[in-house]
Parts: structure tokens; sequence; C-alpha cells
């Protein structure tokens, strides 16, 4: 079962440098350390500005507890008097946060290929579903993953699924290698017009735009000097 943790945090906009330069120190030092919690940070460049989000992946439950928390790691990497010190400043950065677990759902995702490195922008679409809802939003998902390679659109998608958080919310991630990607990618009713007809295409779209109570894009863009990937 693979599973993100993801941190985000909005940060105040004039205090981002000296909240990027307490990340950047947290993260040399991890790296230095070969500290167990491996993340990337990505930061919204298109959407909601501010955001900044600590992504985490891990095999299991197992892996979470073992390496624990990220106030855990920094007071590892750092000292515990200066770990406390860089998370206060921190703290001071900081607008509202929240930590949420999601599971990957392969079965709803045509991904990229494994072992490829971080893309520099990804395209995240983030939808809370209607109560009752979770069906048909997942229908449209898995025919979206279908489409792509009957077509051959040059998308690729990993669906995530919030287990500790709002249980109601999925996110679509899409790599992007620049902005122009995007205009060579279907949006997804064209995608799914183009893969089974105007009519059943449209039927998917609509019935699984009905299920979804909540719906937005943003960019984001991987920022590796704040992170400590394997």
């Amino acid at each position: 079962m693979a599973l993100i943790s993801v941190l985000a945090e909005s940060v105040r906009p004039e205090r981002i440098g000296a909240f990027e330069e307490n990340v950047r120190r947290v993260a040399e030092a991890a790296v230095a350390a070969r500290d167990p919690l491996h993340w990337a940070t990505h930061q919204t460049v298109i959407g909601e500005l501010g955001w900044f989000f600590f992504v985490a992946p891990a095999r299991n439950w197992a892996e979470i507890q073992q390496r624990g928390m990220p106030d855990e790691m920094v007071r590892r990497v750092l000292g515990e008097k200066e770990g406390q010190r860089a998370l206060e400043q921190g703290r001071e950065y900081v607008v509202a946060a929240r930590q949420s677990v999601a599971v990957e759902r392969q079965e709803l995702s045509y991904p990229p290929e494994p072992g490829v490195a971080p893309a520099p922008l990804h395209l995240v679409t983030i939808a809370r579903v209607r109560p009752g809802g979770h069906e048909a939003f997942e229908e449209i998902l898995r025919k979206i993953a279908e489409a792509i390679p009957k077509v051959d659109d040059p998308a690729r998608t990993t669906v995530y699924q919030t287990l500790l958080g709002d249980l109601r919310e999925y996110r679509v991630v899409r790599p992007q290698r620049t902005l122009e990607d995007l205009d060579h990618q279907l949006q997804p009713a064209d995608l799914l017009d183009k893969a089974f007809g105007s009519a059943e295409g449209g039927l998917i779209f609509r019935t699984g735009q009905g299920a979804v109570e909540h719906l937005e894009r943003r960019i984001v863009a991987y920022r590796p000097e704040l992170s400590n990937l394997r």
C-alpha cells in the first residue's frame, strides 16, 4: 500500500524568504545526516499562492511510524536546542498548516514510468466529492486513465485518496516539464469524447462532475533545494 503524508503550510507573504531559508537549513542537515524521512517540497506558483507542500512517500504505516513526524525529524538533524529554535521560527512564518495522509489509487491512475526524476512542475487537481459520490467520481478517474493510452495522450496521472484528513478529498497529480506541455494534453471532457465517443464520453464526464462538491486546480513547482529525497 503506497502512502504519502503531506504537510501543507500557508506562509505569510512578507516572510516567505525567511521561511525558505529555515527549510533549506533543515533540508541540508537532513541530507547530511541521511535522515530516513525523505520528502519533496512543492510551492504553488499558479493558484492560491503562499502554500508549500512537503510530500513524504511511504511504503506503509510502519514506515511512517519508524521515521517519525516532521517535528521529530527537525530535532534529530539539528539537535534538540537548535531544532526547537527552528520549529519556533517556522511557526512565526506560517498562517495555517495541515497534515494529511493519502493512499495512491493505482487502479485509477496512469502514472509515469517508475524511477523518473521529479518533474519541475505538477498540475494538481483537488476534488471534494459529495456524500455518496465516491463511486461516480472514481469511475470518471478510471475512464480517464483508460482513455490516455487509448488516444495516445501525453498526460500521466497519479490519483491519491485521503485517509487521514478530509475523507472526501482526492488529488490528481500530472507531472509537467514546462507549462507548454499543457498545450498537448487534452482536457478531461475532450479526452473522454475522443476515446469513447461524444455520447458515452459526455455521459461519463457529466456523471463524474455531478459527484463533485468542490473542484480546483493549481500548478506547483518542485523545490529540490528545500527537499530531502533518496
